[in-house]
């Protein structure tokens, strides 16, 4: 299946490749990258066989990610797929063809990480289980004071979704224990899982000593959080040489 319209890109804007095309994130990168004067979406992938295929949605017709030409045209891949089998087979691709990647696919396990960077040695991969620029900062900022202050405190966090999410806990959760324990490898983190409604996202880091306790909130009211952090990822990623970046680094922390 190739593009319904075949437009070249905006004059000096990045063309990118996005896989995961129909899902929630997909849609919103698409809404996101039209307004968007600096790149536009050039293809658009889906897993063999899905009901989309072929569905246009902006000037991208959706494609099977096993079609021939995967990525040509492209200088980035976005990925928001759900199986990691399926990331790991589009960032070789993107290895071959020399098309940096963003991933934003969340549940991915340690192997798959692992994957994602022996592959960061041939083409510049972002990962991140949470694009927003604000959850990425409450990660910074957690990691900054379990520094200043220490041991003493019970560490716990709260993360509440929408009642579809499937994973318990969350992404960012992990991201935010891998961080604190980058600080103190036998750190103790308590984690908390809330599934109810329609709650896009939140999540909460409470530092509790004796006599005192200490909150970081972040809480995301619209999707628009994560697509304006993937527009942010891929101007970044962009202008990298190959290696494995998370979104500290587009924050320039």
């Amino acid at each position: 299946m190739e593009l319904s319209t075949n437009k070249p890109p905006k004059s000096g804007s990045i063309s990118i490749g996005l896989c995961g095309a129909a899902g929630r994130m997909g849609r919103e990168i698409f809404r996101a990258s039209a307004l968007s004067a600096d790149m536009k979406i050039v293809r658009a992938y889906e897993m063999p066989g899905h009901r989309s295929i072929g569905m246009k949605i902006g000037d991208a017709a959706i494609e099977s990610d096993d079609t021939k030409g995967f990525l040509e045209g492209c200088q980035v891949l976005v990925d928001f797929s759900a199986p990691p089998v399926a990331v790991i087979s589009h960032l070789e691709k993107a290895a071959k063809a020399k098309v940096a990647a963003v991933v934003g696919s969340t549940g991915l396990d340690q192997d798959t990480r692992q994957k994602l960077e022996k592959i960061a040695r041939q083409i510049p991969v972002l990962y991140s289980a949470n694009m927003s620029l604000g959850v990425n900062l409450l990660i910074a900022l957690a990691q900054r004071t379990q520094e200043l202050l220490g041991g003493g405190f019970d560490i716990d966090v709260v993360e509440m979704h929408h009642r579809g999410k499937k994973d318990a806990p969350s992404g960012t959760s992990l991201m935010i224990e891998h961080q604190l324990r980058m600080v103190d490898p036998d750190l103790v983190v308590n984690h908390h899982s809330l599934r109810a409604g329609d709650v896009i996202g939140e999540h909460t880091v409470l530092f509790t000593g004796i006599g005192e306790r200490l909150e970081l909130t972040h809480r995301v009211s619209s999707r628009e959080a994560f697509s304006k952090g993937v527009l942010a990822a891929v101007r970044f990623i962009s202008k990298q040489t190959p290696g494995f970046y998370d979104m500290r680094k587009v924050l320039g922390i």
